[in-house]
Parts: structure tokens; sequence; C-alpha cells
């Protein structure tokens, strides 16, 4: 008679388990995959931080393939992250359409306070030339919550975005290799975007 109660207890604990492994939705595929591909962005609009950056608004994107990057220095998987950024942005950066847009953040987005110098620090210890941008009271960011119709946001988040401001792919948070998917959707998206380049350039 004793078992009864640890019998119900174990039926409890297993009940309560499936249910939350049944409700948990699935993790969202990453890069090209993702659902909010071939969604349009309807706002952006970033501030200068550091280096020459100069303010972005939408019209920052049209006629471009952008690679943006949400990072912060205080997150371990963006500066794992941060090498291979860094890698693809000086690949990428002589070639005719393409920017790459850093946007560091604290933890608290909300709260700038030190971000100008704690970025201008990280970028100098990873010889990281590009300028950075800040996204004042996250409003980029809750932007694209809702035209995305993301879950969640986390850092770091990499989109890219096509010259008519379409997302095509996006990347939450880092896993080895994803550099590598990142490369190969811009290299994707400039072809298509300069279609003859290659073969003025060989």
């Amino acid at each position: 008679p004793l078992l009864w109660p640890w019998i119900g207890l174990a039926l409890v604990v297993l009940v309560v388990f499936l249910t939350r492994s049944w409700w948990q939705p699935p993790p969202e595929p990453p890069g090209q995959a993702h659902p909010a591909v071939s969604t349009k962005l309807t706002t952006f609009q970033l501030q200068p931080l550091t280096g020459d950056a100069r303010e972005l608004d939408i019209t920052a994107l049209d006629g471009k393939v952008t690679l943006i990057n949400f990072w912060g220095t205080w997150c371990g998987p963006c500066a794992i992250e941060f090498p291979h950024l860094v890698e693809i942005e000086q690949h990428f950066r002589s070639r005719p359409g393409f920017q790459f847009v850093s946007v560091s953040s604290n933890a608290n987005p909300f709260d700038e306070t030190g971000l100008a110098e704690n970025t201008a620090d990280f970028l100098k210890r990873h010889q990281a030339e590009f300028p950075t941008y800040r996204d004042s009271q996250a409003h980029t960011v809750r932007a694209l919550i809702a035209d995305l119709q993301l879950e969640n946001f986390g850092y770091p988040t990499t989109i890219l975005v096509g010259p008519d401001r379409t997302v095509l792919g996006l990347w939450s948070g880092y896993s080895p290799g994803d550099e590598k998917d990142v490369q190969r959707a811009v290299e994707k998206a400039l072809d298509e975007l300069l279609p003859n380049e290659k073969s003025k350039q060989s």
C-alpha cells in the first residue's frame, strides 16, 4: 500500500514531462529555411555607434544585399561567432552591392551605458575595421519581431536581406558551421543581384 503514493507521483511527473514535450514548439529551422524568409521589412532605423557609421533608415537596404548582425560584447555565443563574421565581411567587402551592418547592444537594450566604449574595445581586440550601429530603445528589434512574427529574439541574430527588403535568411543564436551557411547564402544573393560580376572578375 505504501507504494501507491510513489506510483501516483511518478505518473504525475510523467504526465507533466510528456505534456511539456508535446506542447513545446519545435526549433525554427535556421538560415534560408527559416519561416521569416520572403517576408519584407517595413522598419529599419539605426544610429551611429563607432567608426564612420551614419544613420540608417529603411532606404539603406534598397538595391543591396545586406547582412545584419545583432550582437553584444557580453554575449558568449556572439564572441564565438564574431571572428567568423569579421572574415565574412572582409571576404565580401569589395563585392558591389554588398553591405554589412553590425548592431551592438547591451544585455538590457534600453540601457546604453558604456555601450560605445565596450564595443570599441571589443572591435579593437578582434581587429574589426567595420563601423557599428546602435538600435535606440530596441526600435528596430521590436519591429523585426512584429514583421517577421518571431517567437523571441536572442543574441546573436543574423539576418540576410535582399535588394527589395525581403529576408533571405535568418540565423538565431550560433552553432558551429553557421558561418559557412551564411557565406553561401550571401554568395548566392550577390550572384543573383549581379549575375555578370564573376565573369567580369575572371
